[in-house]
């Protein structure tokens, strides 16, 4: 449900990141896109952010993908995409070509697929990945499975656990091991709404389903965050994450007046995955997405717009997926710049309606 009075005031008075989203993504208008495109690229956060893309120092964990730094794909392009940029774009077709030829491991592989998939990026190498991984997840929720863990009996037994994962859950060895075991990610949720795309009845009902799999009150009181401890041999652990749960799944307007879940993780977590999880069609039929409206309609002005509070656009250092990269980079110099962005960020919760 796109509001064209809206959608006008948002390019009068937005940055080029946003002005460059509203014609593209909401009006639809390449024309009016292309105009701005210059400007886009010339923006100082676009400029910085595509520096961050594409860096080939060795970093702390010696990898590229994954990690809490700036220089991370997962917070680098995940950014950009949030500023504007998109798979037709060279920028970003030369950082897929980059890192997608690049040898690392199967986890980091559909980690950077998936965000690629994300930006629209839509070569062979993504597309085949993306339905290989399809595939295997949709295998997995098929079996309805959400009793993942090992007795807390049976963890007190298990040796060499570090302290700090000593009352964590364990997941359940058998399951592990199993060759279909392939439970969907926060990583998945951003990358596989794109197979859509591909207007196949097949691919759009294995989306539904897996999509159907973790909107369920059994996902979100069984599932532990993050889904808890890999037991990867003797004495040896992996914690895995990120888990794709609803934050405030029961009640986000507690969830929010709260500051966040009981891990740490404020606000912004849950606006970064409520804008990925409305292109489901599934989650726009939740009582979560309803009640999301309802609460957020609280900052609703007279002139239609939306005020969000200052501390809920978060940008810090740290995963985007936690929501440490929200902002749509509008200059904070600029006296209504939050009045912008939360507007923005209304619309692309409700175009899909």
């Amino acid at each position: 449900m796109i509001d064209e009075k809206i959608c006008g005031w948002l390019i009068d008075n937005a940055d080029a990141p946003i002005r460059y989203r509203v014609a593209k993504e909401l009006l639809k208008d390449d024309k009016i896109a292309k105009n701005i495109e210059s400007e886009l690229f010339e923006n100082k956060e676009v400029q910085k952010w595509i520096v961050n893309l594409k860096n080939e120092k060795p970093l702390t964990r010696n990898h590229l993908e994954h990690g809490s730094f700036d220089v991370c794909l997962e917070n680098a392009l995940p950014k950009l995409i949030q500023l504007g940029l998109h798979g037709g774009l060279q920028s970003l077709i030369d950082a897929a070509d980059f890192y997608l030829s690049r040898h690392t491991s199967i986890s980091f592989k559909w980690l950077s697929v998936n965000i690629f998939s994300l930006a629209g990026i839509s070569n062979d190498k993504v597309t085949t990945t993306m339905l290989d991984k399809l595939d295997r997840i949709h295998r997995f929720v098929q079996k309805k499975i959400y009793d993942f863990y090992i007795s807390d009996e049976e963890r007190d037994k298990l040796t060499g656990v570090p302290k700090n994962w000593k009352n964590s859950k364990f997941i359940k060895p058998e399951l592990s091991r199993a060759s279909d075991f392939s439970y969907p990610y926060i990583y998945d949720i951003l990358g596989m709404s794109r197979l859509y795309d591909l207007k196949d009845s097949v691919v759009n009902q294995k989306i539904n389903d897996i999509i159907n799999y973790i909107s369920t009150d059994e996902f979100h009181e069984k599932i532990e965050d993050g889904y808890g401890i890999l037991i990867a041999g003797v004495k040896k652990y992996h914690s895995q994450g990120w888990d794709p749960k609803y934050p405030g799944w029961f009640d986000p307007a507690s969830y929010i007046e709260r500051g966040g879940d009981r891990i740490g993780f404020g606000i912004p977590k849950l606006l970064f995955f409520a804008q990925n999880i409305v292109k489901y069609p599934v989650a726009l039929k939740t009582k979560w997405f309803r009640d999301l409206l309802d609460y957020f309609d609280k900052y609703k002005t007279d002139s239609g717009t939306y005020l969000f509070p200052k501390k809920w656009i978060d940008e810090s250092q740290g995963y985007a997926v936690q929501g440490h990269h929200l902002s749509f980079g509008e200059n904070r110099r600029k006296k209504n710049w939050l009045e912008i962005e939360s507007t923005f960020y209304m619309q692309l919760l409700k175009k899909n309606i």
